[in-house]
């Protein structure tokens, strides 16, 4: 997969002056003036082509200065940042004239991007109809709401197609139906593989759109990785933050403050996945407001201390690397080589010496399953050409019977039967594989407590049944959906109990696949149960024959 941007030891510092004249003073003096502040330090990951990456962090960590690096309006102090392709940036107003009307906005950001007159003549229509803000777009800017703005600006965004998109809170503002109207036009970018960095305090949108999370904390990177292992760890954060008390929030802060005040040592390491220190600034912030009368120590007693750590560092190090014990492990390794051979040889002998069955073996299916909450079927691999002919929705399967590599965009295309028998085609993008992990038997028993244990196994007892044998029961309590056979092949049973996913993941383990907290899918081997959430609490259960068990 191409690497889509770099960030290597990237600084931004800024300058923060009391009045004006101080700015004057800064220009002039030898060792320049005013307080440094440095939003970022020593910010190193690197995004790959395809990656939908979610920037947290707190208020003031740092996640619009990186949104603004990442798009190019700002340069970096130090560092270096290499990005493939064009980036544009959605945020509130960003890089709209306040004097302006729409109209004209729309035609200086299209020039200033290297469209021609004709280009934005025609671009001109979808912008207009995407944003939805009417009668407006012939007024100035500066008469919008913020809701306006953003509508405007993601409009012009991601109708220019750009390589990179970086969205800063954009879906903050306005009407939930234009949000989702965003999503889905960000989900079709998924489709393109195009990279985005999705900066939010919604934790709940970072979990359903994201695959990735950065987790920036006082101008720094935390973490940074999956989604599944880096949101538990903020969330852990964010709940000891919030337990508190004032004057240890107000040490906290001052800590981060002293710290975004200086230059910070850069700390050599991976830029895949920071993990968490022992030490963390909470922890940190309860132990300094604890001291009421710090000590201070002299000059003798921390060279005496730094002194003691460098030789015990020495001798970890000759324990750990000495010539002895790479010569062991390096004997071990060889052995260890030469009985793996003698074992794979003897077993190769015997198979071949084994009688050829009479019987083929069935060639292992490659089932996949849509981890969105929707997708797009297409009748053929071209993005481009191609007509919308279906969609599916969060764990449906696909049962790949070719894989075709798109002829302009970098994706990869899925062939697949739909239930009316017509043949599809999806975005890798859109679908992934799962491995059974769950003890199906252990789970059904965990379900009933659920969805009620008399209800729950009447429901599956008519998986698999005609329906002409299911007429008539059911009482309205089960829903069942048949195939093209008329058997049924899925039910739907409703949960009276209020439970909510952290609750339901606590009591039925962690799930195979996982949409937001919209929905969890839990994969077994002759059923799918999938769980959905009406926004609050899950309501209701589907339960499905895997593809493997006579469902396609």
């Amino acid at each position: 997969m191409d690497t889509a941007i770099v960030f290597n030891n990237v600084t931004k510092k800024f300058k923060m002056y009391k009045k004006t004249s101080d700015k004057l003073l800064d220009l002039i003096l030898p060792n320049g003036y005013g307080k440094d502040f440095y939003a970022l330090q020593n910010i190193s990951f690197e995004a790959k082509k395809g990656d939908i990456i979610g920037i947290i962090g707190v208020n003031g960590a740092g996640k619009s200065t990186i949104s603004n690096l990442i798009s190019g309006v700002i340069p970096p102090t130090s560092g270096t940042i290499k990005t493939k392709g064009e980036a544009a940036l959605i945020s509130i107003g960003a890089g709209l004239n306040n004097q302006l009307t729409g109209k004209e906005n729309i035609e200086l950001k299209c020039l200033m991007l290297g469209f021609s007159k004709k280009q934005i003549t025609d671009l001109m229509p979808e912008i207009i109809d995407f944003a939805e803000i009417g009668d407006f777009i012939d007024q100035p800017v500066k008469k919008y709401s913020s809701g306006m703005k953003s509508r405007l600006g993601f409009a012009i965004s991601v109708t220019i197609n750009p390589d990179i998109l970086v969205i800063d809170e954009a879906l903050s503002v306005g009407d939930k139906i234009f949000a989702q109207k965003c999503l889905d036009k960000m989900n079709s970018f998924k489709e393109k593989g195009k990279t985005i960095f999705f900066i939010s305090h919604s934790i709940g949108q970072v979990k359903q759109f994201c695959q990735k999370a950065l987790w920036l904390e006082g101008g720094q990177v935390k973490a940074y990785g999956p989604i599944k292992e880096v949101i538990p760890q903020y969330e852990k954060f964010i709940k000891a933050f919030n337990n508190m008390s004032k004057e240890e929030r107000k040490t906290f802060n001052q800590s981060i403050a002293e710290m975004r005040s200086k230059k910070q040592e850069i700390v050599e390491g991976s830029i895949e996945m920071q993990k968490n220190e022992d030490v963390s600034f909470l922890s940190q912030a309860r132990s300094d407001n604890s001291r009421k009368k710090p000590k201070r120590i002299g000059k003798k007693a921390i060279t005496a201390f730094t002194t003691l750590i460098f030789l015990a560092a020495a001798l970890l190090i000759f324990l750990k690397w000495n010539p002895m014990t790479y010569l062991k492990s390096d004997n071990q390794e060889k052995a260890s080589a030469v009985k793996e051979s003698d074992a794979l040889k003897n077993k190769t002998e015997s198979k071949q010496n084994e009688p050829v069955k009479e019987t083929v073996e069935e060639i292992k299916k490659d089932i996949r399953y849509v981890q969105l909450a929707t997708g797009f079927v297409r009748d053929t691999p071209d993005l481009t050409n191609s007509r919308k002919i279906a969609m599916v929705d969060f764990g449906d399967t696909v049962d790949v019977e070719e894989t075709v590599k798109d002829p302009i965009e970098d994706i990869n295309w899925l062939k697949f039967k739909l239930a009316d028998g017509r043949s599809g085609w999806i975005s890798e993008k859109l679908v992934s594989k799962l491995q059974t992990q769950i003890n199906e038997d252990k789970l059904v028993t965990s379900i009933s407590y659920i969805a009620q244990q008399d209800k729950f196994s009447e429901g599956l007892s008519y998986l698999g049944k005609t329906k002409q044998e299911t007429e008539g029961i059911g009482n309205g309590l089960v829903e069942m959906a048949y195939d093209q056979n008329g058997i049924v092949n899925e039910i739907t049973i409703g949960i009276n109990t209020v439970i909510n996913q952290e609750q339901l993941i606590s009591q039925l383990g962690e799930p195979s696949l996982l949409q937001g907290e919209k929905a969890v899918l839990y994969h077994g081997e002759k059923h799918d149960f999938i769980f959905f959430s009406n926004g609050f609490n899950f309501n209701k259960i589907s339960v499905k024959q895997t593809s493997d068990n006579g469902n396609v």
